[in-house]
């Protein structure tokens, strides 16, 4: 009887130890599989995946408005959250992230893209970075600022006044071979009467171009603040 007892208490911790090693087993992966399918649903959502959610980081160094077209846009972005006639015979293509708003205004002749605007918050999770000239480092929006640099390359400075206040464009170019065709265009608060008052105000949102004239930015009720 005694070895009966013990072999029976014998069997029931083994019974016993292997559902607990299969618990936390159990447990063990299915904390694995959430992990991994969380890494999956943000790889997703970065621009390029088929679920768009979050702007890739260097959207603006890696897209540029002479080396995409609207099939493309289309088939990576996905729909645009609104679409509509702009000036200068183009059409305004608005897309919504998680991190940022983007439009993109083609031709209405020929569905070439001739600019890309970026407004983006200061996200520390998903920063997007601010097209700057090779001179620079690079900054992300909300924390690039107005630059010697872009004082010294720029063409075009305008202050305007707005229902919420002022707000100032700076245009300029670069020298640099790759992007000579290319112009960008940056918005900060405020009324300024010299450009070189605008060194170190914050840039809010950036344009980059194909054409001087076209440049747009979104107004404050379009931006997430509104």
């Amino acid at each position: 009887m005694l070895i009966n007892s013990i072999l029976e208490n014998s069997f029931f911790q083994n019974v016993v130890s292997g559902i607990i090693g299969g618990l936390v087993v159990y447990l063990i992966q299915s904390f694995s599989d959430k992990k991994k399918k969380s890494k999956e649903s943000i790889e997703k959502s970065i621009v390029g995946k088929k679920e768009l959610k979050i702007l890739n980081k260097d959207f603006l160094y890696e897209y540029e408005p002479h080396k995409i077209t609207v099939e493309k846009i289309t088939e990576e972005f996905g729909k645009p959250i609104k679409i509509f006639k702009a000036e200068n015979n183009c059409r305004s293509n608005i897309f919504e992230f998680k991190n940022a708003k983007v439009e993109i205004f083609e031709s209405v002749e020929d569905s070439s893209i001739l600019s890309i605007t970026v407004f983006s918050k200061l996200d520390k999770n998903y920063p997007v970075t601010c097209r700057v000239s090779f001179e620079e480092d690079e900054e992300i929006l909300g924390n690039a600022i107005i630059s010697d640099v872009i004082i010294k390359d720029s063409f075009f400075f305008d202050s305007y006044e707005t229902p919420l206040g002022f707000e100032t464009i700076i245009g300029c170019s670069n020298a640099y071979r790759q992007t000579k065709h290319l112009k960008y265009f940056y918005q900060i608060e405020g009324e300024f009467k010299n450009l070189g008052d605008t060194k170190g105000k914050i840039i809010k949102q950036v344009c980059v171009t194909q054409v001087d004239d076209i440049h747009p930015f979104f107004s404050f009720y379009d931006t997430f603040y509104a």
